[in-house]
């Protein structure tokens, strides 16, 4: 007996991968306000996190790609090649906002195109064409996971054969953070083998209710059927507060206009809304706590990326590392990037990722922190100062003795113990210290 399988490879001339990559990273300021967006922080000291969407996209045969864009886009677009994305075997395009445009919005410019609706007087289409296929795969540029390119296959084949016009990937979270997130409840889910273990139709979801009866969290992982796009398009609305009517986000308005509790729009049929429960790893890097626990987590082996450094049984290195390693003390796991200088009596780790360029003097200490290669400095109206320029000013060293506990440093010369901070590096070179929670008062997702 043969079984049926719908697969991506077989169809993936027909799927295209809108990565959201265009929000504000307020909560991970001063990082994202002058030097990388958030969906570029490096993990391991050197890969992208949106890179990991590329990277399982590609493997699944999808080479129809793109991002959209807002603060500090320049970054993203630089690093995939704009234009070609020669370097991943992929068409990598891009949608730049000046402004988001919310979840629903930033999807349907990517798959639309110069169709998607102007929603506002004399806003500039997207310069890319409509996709002709038929499935998007929209997942956030920040989310970290093992959802791997064969779970994307399995995703698409439920998805297919279900008839859903929208499936969303949910994982579970801790009972007392249910409050933190969008929660769903599944109705008569199927049982399966494996990391998806749930399949069902999603018929209820609450937008960060502590009280929820269910902690299945939307995971931010979406698969959607060009159709129901063009339909949403339709009702969209702009990305403004004080709207009568809003219409332009997924968890606040497309969900429950699907499930029929939008008071105010009601779509001209049903659309299937269906969810798949996965148990493998997940992150919302959302803190910048979270992102020292994604690259805690890679260190341990538990995050499926691989790194462009030499694997040793401590870690990882990088090459031309000027280091004597029988009078360093390494406590595992560590990653020391490339061209870094590591004196006698330094002592990293355990968890300290160390990017290219650093010079670690004597008897400094790294530990649970990571630490920056040098990147180009965007202004406040994001005239690039590139890294190259930027060296000639701005060192990558800690300072003789000095202890860095539970930190993320952009870079500059490191003179004090500093114990959970974030460490920025302003355009004159001179350091920026904050608590590692520092959080802007106007705080914007």
């Amino acid at each position: 007996m043969t079984i049926e399988t719908n697969n991506i490879s077989t169809n993936a001339g027909n799927i295209k991968l809108t990565v959201l990559a265009a929000g504000l990273g307020k909560r991970m300021e001063p990082l994202t306000a002058h030097h990388l967006p958030k969906p570029m922080f490096p993990i391991g000291g050197s890969v992208p996190m949106v890179e990991m969407w590329v990277r399982r996209a590609i493997k699944s045969g999808i080479t129809d790609i793109s991002m959209n864009l807002c603060v500090l886009g320049d970054t993203i677009k630089n690093y995939f090649k704009y234009g070609d994305g020669a370097k991943f075997g992929a068409n990598i395009s891009f949608i730049e906002e000046e402004c988001p445009s919310g979840t629903l919005g930033g999807v349907c410019k990517q798959a639309l195109g110069n169709k998607v609706k102007q929603v506002q007087e004399n806003e500039p289409l997207p310069l890319v064409e409509e996709f002709k296929g038929t499935t998007i795969i929209a997942p956030s540029g920040d989310i970290v996971t093992n959802f791997s390119a064969e779970l994307l296959d399995q995703m698409y084949d439920i998805h297919t054969k279900k008839g859903a016009a929208f499936t969303m990937v949910l994982t579970p979270v801790p009972w007392e953070k249910r409050g933190e997130f969008g929660t769903v409840e599944l109705k008569a889910p199927e049982s399966l083998h494996g990391l998806v273990s749930q399949s069902g139709q999603i018929v209820e979801f609450r937008e960060k209710d502590p009280n929820s009866p269910t902690n299945l969290n939307n995971a931010s992982i979406y698969m959607i059927e060009m159709d129901f796009l063009k339909t949403l398009d339709r009702l969209r609305t702009p990305a403004e507060t004080g709207l009568a009517q809003p219409f332009y986000d997924f968890g606040k308005h497309v969900f429950p206009a699907m499930l029929g509790k939008l008071a105010y729009t009601k779509l001209p049929k049903d659309f299937l809304l269906w969810g798949l429960r996965y148990d493998g790893l997940w992150h919302d890097v959302g803190r910048k706590r979270d992102y020292l626990d994604v690259n805690r987590t890679f260190l341990d082996g538990g995050l499926q990326m691989e790194i462009p450094y030499e694997k040793r049984p401590w870690g990882y290195l990088g090459t031309n590392v000027n280091m004597d390693f029988s009078k360093v003390t390494i406590n595992p796991p560590v990653v020391i990037g490339s061209d870094c200088i590591i004196e006698p009596g330094a002592v990293l780790g355990p968890y300290a990722v160390i990017g290219d360029g650093w010079t670690i003097e004597r008897k400094a200490i790294v530990i649970n922190s990571v630490l920056w290669k040098p990147y180009s400095y965007f202004t406040d109206d994001e005239t690039e100062i590139p890294v190259n320029e930027r060296k000639t000013i701005v060192a990558s060293r800690v300072r003789e003795g000095v202890t860095i506990d539970g930190c993320i440093i952009v870079g500059g010369t490191i003179e004090t113990d500093l114990h959970e901070k974030t460490v920025d590096v302003l355009r004159d070179g001179q350091i920026n210290i904050l608590s590692i929670d520092y959080v802007p008062k106007a705080e914007r997702a």
